[in-house]
């Protein structure tokens, strides 16, 4: 790219070096990015990054730095220490037939569902979870009950592209005792949410996006 962007923060304490990241011209300039002053319609709290925060939709948090002083539009990438070696991720993968360890800075969404929760009114249950993602659009989001089949949920009507997107399953008459509950989301271009065991080796904790299993008692 022919130009970088890079901001720094000031939290009112000294620190012995500033959090910095950077962004591609091309990512940097999307229309959807904000520098947001005020949450709610108040001024942006400190620990929300007041007096200005930058927000970067469909990406990890690190890109949305907080107590924003600076951007730098360079013609290199920057590359300081929470850019090139804290916030990277190093993961085996195949490589033309080749198994390498490649290391990637953490910028979009993988594609992730969890479950939050099962309700119940009535005798009636309810799974209820929620779905991070870069934006794409949805193509489904699936339970499974034990050892039973994908199951489809209700997406929520109100979810928008870079929003938590929520979603419901209506359990029927589940059997009393305990059970193992899962979900998974598919996104238009068809790409799935994996399994843990399918999920690629690493040797860092971040971006984390494999199905999420949890055991209830009815």
């Amino acid at each position: 790219m022919p130009g970088r962007c890079r901001a720094g923060r000031n939290s009112g304490r000294e620190v012995d070096k500033a959090f910095a990241r950077s962004l591609s011209l091309e990512d940097a300039i999307r229309p959807e990015n904000m520098l947001a002053f005020e949450m709610n319609g108040e001024p942006l709290p400190h620990y929300h990054g007041k007096p200005v925060r930058l927000l970067v939709p469909g990406w990890y948090g690190v890109a949305n730095v907080k107590w924003l002083t600076q951007i730098h539009v360079q013609n290199t990438r920057y590359m300081g220490r929470f850019m090139g070696r804290d916030y990277v991720t190093l993961k085996r993968v195949n490589v033309g037939g080749i198994e390498r360890w490649v290391e990637n800075s953490v910028t979009t969404l993988n594609l992730k569902s969890a479950i939050v929760r099962v309700l119940e009114s009535g005798g009636n249950y309810t799974i209820q979870g929620f779905v991070l993602n870069d934006g794409t659009p949805l193509e489904s989001v699936e339970v499974k009950i034990d050892d039973g089949p994908w199951r489809r949920a209700q997406l929520s009507a109100r979810n928008t592209k870079y929003s938590w997107k929520l979603w419901s399953f209506d359990w029927d008459n589940p059997d009393s005792g305990e059970h193992t509950i899962v979900s998974r989301v598919t996104d238009v271009n068809g790409n799935i949410q994996p399994a843990n065991e399918e999920l690629p080796e690493k040797v860092s904790f971040w971006e984390d996006f494999g199905q999420f299993p949890r055991q209830v008692t009815i």
